[in-house]
C-alpha cells in the first residue's frame, strides 16, 4: 500500500512538472510561426514599399542591425517606401541581421498603476514565487476548478497552447497567465479588469508581469533576456499595496478600477449597462 501511495505521489509530481513545463513563460513567449510576413509591394502611383503584416492583435518590435528598428502594430506596417523614379538608396537590399520581439518599449509606464487580484471580488488569496520559472512569476493560491479573473484590461495575444493567456496592456506591459486548466479568452479579444478568463489548475494560477526593456538593448541587439519583470500594486481590502509573500489579501475590485483605462464613451456605456440590469 505504501509503495502504491509513493508511486502515485511520484506520478502526480511528474505530471505536474510536465504540465508546468508545457505552460512555462519561455514557451508562452515564443513567436508564433508565420505571424509576421514581409512583402515588397507596388503603390498606386508606381512606387515600391516594404510592408510587414502583423497577424497578431499585439504589437511586435523589429530589431535590425546597422539600421533603425520598427514597431509593428497589428495589421499592415509600411517600413520603407521608394517613390517612382527616385534614386534614394535602399538599406534593405543588403543582408542584415534582424530579430522580432513581442511588445514595444513601454509608454507612460507607472509602477503605481493598480491591478486587481485574480479572484472574485470579496474572495481571499495569497501568493508565492514560482520557483520553476527563471523570471519572476507569482503563483496565486486558488482552489483547483475555481474561476480566474483578469487583473488588468488589455488584448489577448496569439499563443502556442490553448490554456495559455498573454494579455497586452495599453502601456505596452504584459500579463502572462499560466497553469490554468481552461482559458475562456480567444486571441484578439478585448479583456476587462475583473473579467472571468479561465479555470485554475492544480497549482492555482501563476501570473508574470513584464515589459520589453529599452535598457536591455544596444546597437548590436538585446543584451541577453530582453524583458524586465515587476510586481504591481494590487487593489485589496487593505488598499492599493505591494503584496507580501504568503500573506492573505481580499480582492477589492470596484468600478473605479474597472474603468481606470476606459475612454469617456466606454465609461458611459459601462455605467449604463451596469445600472440597467
Amino acid at each position: 500500500m505504501k509503495r502504491n501511495l509513493r508511486y502515485t505521489a511520484l506520478l502526480l509530481f511528474m505530471l505536474s512538472t510536465v504540465y508546468a513545463s508545457a505552460q512555462s513563460l519561455r514557451k508562452l513567449m515564443e513567436m508564433p510561426p508565420r505571424i509576421i510576413e514581409s512583402k515588397w509591394e507596388q503603390t498606386s502611383d508606381g512606387g515600391t514599399e516594404l510592408n510587414y503584416y502583423n497577424e497578431d492583435l499585439c504589437s511586435y518590435y523589429l530589431f535590425r542591425e546597422n539600421d533603425r528598428s520598427y514597431n509593428l502594430n497589428p495589421g499592415k506596417n509600411t517600413v520603407f517606401r521608394i517613390e517612382k523614379g527616385s534614386n534614394a538608396s535602399n538599406p534593405f537590399i543588403g543582408s542584415s541581421r534582424y530579430m522580432f520581439f513581442r511588445g514595444q518599449f513601454p509608454k507612460d509606464f507607472q509602477i503605481s498603476t493598480p491591478y486587481a487580484l485574480p479572484v472574485k471580488a470579496g474572495e481571499e488569496t495569497q501568493w508565492q514565487i514560482a520557483l520553476q520559472e527563471s523570471a519572476k512569476t507569482m503563483i496565486f493560491r486558488i482552489q483547483e476548478g475555481d474561476t480566474v479573473y483578469a487583473t488588468r484590461r488589455g488584448v489577448a495575444c496569439v499563443t502556442a497552447l490553448p490554456q495559455q493567456l498573454l494579455i497586452y496592456h495599453p502601456d505596452h506591459t504584459f500579463a502572462a497567465y499560466l497553469m490554468m486548466h481552461q482559458n475562456f479568452i480567444h486571441a484578439g479579444e478585448e479583456v476587462m479588469t475583473g473579467q472571468p478568463i479561465g479555470i485554475a489548475g492544480v497549482l492555482g494560477v501563476s501570473v508574470s508581469y513584464f515589459f520589453l526593456d529599452n535598457n536591455k538593448f544596444n546597437s548590436n541587439g538585446p543584451l541577453g533576456y530582453p524583458y524586465s519583470h515587476f510586481t504591481p500594486v494590487f487593489r485589496t481590502d487593505k488598499g492599493d499595496v505591494k503584496l507580501e509573500e504568503k500573506a492573505v489579501y481580499k480582492s477589492a475590485i470596484d468600478d473605479q478600477l474597472i474603468m481606470l483605462e476606459m475612454t469617456k464613451r466606454e465609461k458611459k456605456k459601462f455605467q449604463k449597462q451596469k445600472y440597467s440590469k
